[in-house]
């Protein structure tokens, strides 16, 4: 796929790059604030575990005290002490 043309359907879309070639996109910021982008829904929600689908995988997030902070379509923020973020394919 041609970079300049991603990333110019990504600006009109107001995604990164990354989102629009992977079709997902999740951030870590200092071991407590994890955001997703491009998921397709929750599949586990705990205090010590959530998942979201992504493509045909599973974005895994464990910790403690976690907690969705903000919740949209294909767009999410999760708090708490993050512990790990794995993404598990689908079997």
């Amino acid at each position: 796929m041609n970079n300049s043309f991603s990333q110019c359907v990504a600006d009109i879309c107001g995604l990164e790059l990354a989102t629009l070639v992977k079709d997902y996109k999740y951030s870590v910021f200092g071991g407590h604030t994890v955001v997703v982008e491009g998921h397709k829904g929750i599949v586990v929600y705990s205090t010590t575990q959530v998942s979201f689908a992504v493509g045909k995988s599973t974005l895994q997030i464990c910790g403690d005290n976690l907690n969705i902070k903000c919740l949209e379509k294909h767009f999410a923020v999760v708090v708490g002490k993050v512990l790990s973020v794995e993404v598990k394919d689908a079997k």
